[in-house]
């Protein structure tokens, strides 16, 4: 009994005895910027047009019934890309050029109505002319008199009515005139042209599919020059300036693609959002965009992923 209580005091004793090893703390790194020595900056870029891509949609949707182009046709200014279904407008449009002619005809016929009405007005005139000098010569009567210009003022009366008509005429064919307009921008609509020359990048809409109104169904690319949008990491980002000279690369291979200078850097970092792999992936570092004007884009495709190498000495 006497021997193990003593071997336990023993054992408590040398518990007590030892000391515990202070823990390590973390120092703080200083930031220093981005290294001095860096002569080139890398970033992730896609080819593009320099001006944006324009979409293909239409005021008035409708039910495809031809399709003009496909993807990669270059197309130019005013040529037809599709047709939508269009009997409905078609049939209109000869309906109101009829009304249109038939109102002119009108006119015309209002017109000479008047012109005959001032003929007789003017013969009328001439006839009480000559009543007034043979009533002051006591050859006519003053009734004669009277009833020459009472007919003189009712020809006058009769003119103004009919003025009148070809006035409400000529406004009735401005009415027509402006439905022959609306008819025939409602079938005008029914035929989507190219806005302005350049290349079909891709094209959804098919024969026989329906267009909803003011839904993109085609992807235009402007003629014109190539450039690279580039992001540049924050840690790099004050070193790119306008002019710098840069290298298009495909990604994780040496060779160069093409060549070109820098022309637009953005004002301001935001988070990455050219290349994130997936919706709404937390990015922590920031991005500066950059805009590559190639002197040839070459090969290059529209919409690759590339790499970009901006030499910033």
């Amino acid at each position: 009994m006497n021997k193990a209580f003593v071997l336990i005091a023993l054992v408590t004793l040398a518990a007590c005895g030892a000391k515990e090893e202070p823990k390590e703390t973390a120092r703080p790194v200083r930031y220093e910027g981005a290294p001095q020595q860096v002569s080139e900056v890398i970033g992730i870029g896609k080819v593009e047009p320099e001006l944006d891509l324009v979409r293909l949609a239409t005021n008035d949707g409708g039910v495809v019934t031809r399709v003009h182009v496909r993807e990669g046709d270059a197309v130019r200014p005013g040529m037809v890309i599709l047709e939508l279904e269009n009997s409905v407008a078609a049939a209109k449009l000869p309906q109101v050029r009829a009304r249109l002619t038939t109102q002119e005809a009108q006119i015309a016929a209002d017109q000479k109505t008047v012109a005959e009405a001032e003929t007789r007005l003017a013969n009328l005139e001439r006839t009480l002319n000559r009543n007034e000098s043979l009533y002051t010569k006591s050859a006519e009567t003053l009734e004669s008199l009277q009833n020459a210009e009472s007919e003189v003022r009712l020809q006058k009366s009769v003119i103004e009515r009919l003025r009148a008509n070809v006035q409400v005429s000529r406004n009735r064919l401005i009415e027509i005139r402006s439905d022959l307009a609306i008819a025939e921008r409602e079938l005008a609509l029914k035929t989507v042209k190219a806005p302005i020359a350049g290349t079909i990048l891709n094209i959804s809409a098919t024969p026989g599919s329906a267009v909803p109104p003011q839904t993109s169904f085609a992807e235009l690319a402007p003629d014109g020059n190539t450039i690279v949008r580039c992001e540049i990491d924050e840690l790099f980002a004050d070193r790119v300036k306008k002019g710098q000279q840069a290298s298009i690369r495909q990604i994780g291979v040496g060779k160069a693609l093409a060549e070109g200078k820098v022309i637009y850097t953005a004002p301001l970092l935001k988070k990455k959002s050219l290349f994130s792999e997936t919706a709404g992936e937390k990015e922590d570092r920031r991005v500066r965009e950059v805009k590559i004007l190639l002197n040839n884009a070459g090969s290059l495709l529209l919409n690759s992923r590339v790499e970009c190498v901006i030499s910033i000495q």
